[in-house]
């Protein structure tokens, strides 16, 4: 079991999420209400290579500390009829990692910086 699950349920039990795919902006509200621990939101696209390379240290991430934070990709192609998601968190260069902490944005590493996306998630 996974934190993750606890926001967003997974529709057959047992399995679990290491992360959740956000495609919709009510997916979104419900990842960024969560107050009860940190949550790691990964902005990204498909097409992007930079996020291709980056998705293995945010799925190992995942991983590793499945219990400590709700770890989120927010697909922003999926999203693009509503972009006050994407302006909201100044999402300018893809990936953005965003920590978000008691509700609000606690650090932010923008590109596929893998050792400062990681001591990022040391500060979980």
């Amino acid at each position: 079991m996974s934190l993750t699950n606890e926001v967003f349920r997974y529709p057959y039990p047992p399995s679990w999420w290491i992360y959740y795919t956000i495609t919709k902006p009510d997916e979104f509200k419900r990842a960024e209400d969560y107050t009860t621990r940190p949550v790691v939101l990964m902005f990204s696209a498909d097409w992007n290579e930079a996020c291709k390379v980056m998705k293995k240290p945010f799925r190992d991430m995942a991983l590793a500390r499945r219990n400590d934070a709700v770890f989120c990709l927010v697909d922003i192609e999926k999203l693009k009829k509503d972009s006050t998601i994407v302006a909201k968190y100044r999402v300018e260069a893809l990936p953005t990692f965003v920590l978000l902490k008691n509700s609000g944005e606690k650090e932010r590493v923008v590109g596929n910086k893998v050792e400062e996306f990681q001591a990022m998630g040391r500060k979980i």
